[in-house]
């Protein structure tokens, strides 16, 4: 049985390292691909009454800064508020570059996007502050990438 048991598991050894390598290719193809764009969501814990989602996105595109934001209510609301915040990072913490606050009423969305040219060669973020207002409801939520490069 001993025998039977070590050939078995040499077995299952020898196919688990065959499998690795494709697995980490397919990691390394993912984070590629993500190097251009960072996104962050936010969806509260139990859902709101009135607020369903937030969600922001900052991306690479060619040297300039893609910026878009949402902020969508579950019902319609009074305000939709979206507030976007473009961080840039100065080699100890990140600081506002620009920002953009919108506000929608009687909507159940606002969802905004800007293209604006920013020194190349930095890291920024996104950060994003989303409520909704509906019927003396208020709930909001807050959103933060990751710091993306524009290269030179």
């Amino acid at each position: 049985m001993w025998k039977k048991f070590v050939a078995v598991s040499g077995c299952l050894v020898s196919l688990s390292l065959s499998v690795m390598p494709v697995m980490a290719e397919q990691t390394n193809y993912d984070e590629a691909q993500k190097k251009n764009v960072v996104e962050d969501t936010y969806i509260p814990r139990a859902r709101g009454r009135v607020f369903y989602q937030g969600y922001i996105q900052l991306s690479d595109l060619d040297g300039k800064a893609g910026i878009h934001g949402e902020t969508l209510a579950s019902v319609d609301a009074d305000e939709v508020g979206l507030y976007l915040y473009l961080e840039q990072y100065n080699g100890n913490s990140f600081s506002t570059y620009d920002y953009w606050k919108t506000v929608e009423y009687n909507a159940s969305m606002n969802i905004k996007g800007y293209t604006i040219s920013v020194p190349q060669g930095y890291y920024y973020r996104l950060r994003g502050f989303h409520y909704v207002d509906a019927d003396g409801i208020y709930e909001s939520g807050g959103t933060i990438t990751e710091g993306l490069k524009i290269p030179q």
